[in-house]
């Protein structure tokens, strides 16, 4: 990686900690929407098409590989070497959860776009070159069962 690039994960680490530093775990919540603008002016509509917006990160090289599964209520994503993961390795060395991930809320923005359900980015399973993201979809009345 490029000194250009080193300084950049550094100051994105650093920026998310200082949030996370001044309002807790709840900063989280208020940083969902980190990454939405840009994939939506990249992609525009194909940014709703989850199949669409992976083979574009594939393609642009934002991630090496991608391996999603999903049901009614739960998206799996198990993410080879994306392009934060330098970030993320910050946060996991100070042995903390990232506080946010651009590449999960370019997904959760998709599904939501998709099928109209809320996920809900559950923390981020931290394995050498993979990340997991785990999401659950939140439904409305009438997804539930009486």
């Amino acid at each position: 990686m490029s000194d250009i690039g080193k300084l950049k994960d550094k100051l994105l680490f650093e920026t998310q900690k200082a949030f996370y530093d001044e309002r807790g775990k709840g900063a989280r919540y208020r940083m969902t929407l980190v990454g939405v603008e840009y994939i939506e002016n990249e992609l525009g509509e194909k940014a709703h098409d989850i199949e669409a917006l992976a083979e574009w990160m594939k393609e642009k090289g934002f991630i090496e590989d991608i391996e999603i599964t999903q049901d009614e209520f739960t998206f799996k994503a198990s993410i080879r070497n994306c392009c934060l993961k330098g970030i993320r390795d910050s946060f996991d060395e100070k042995e903390m959860q990232p506080l946010s991930c651009p590449i999960g809320n370019m997904f959760m923005n998709a599904i939501e776009g998709e099928n109209g359900l809320s996920p809900e980015l559950m923390p981020i399973d931290i394995d050498g070159e993979y990340c997991g993201l785990n999401m659950a979809k939140f439904g409305s009345s009438d997804v539930v069962e009486d």
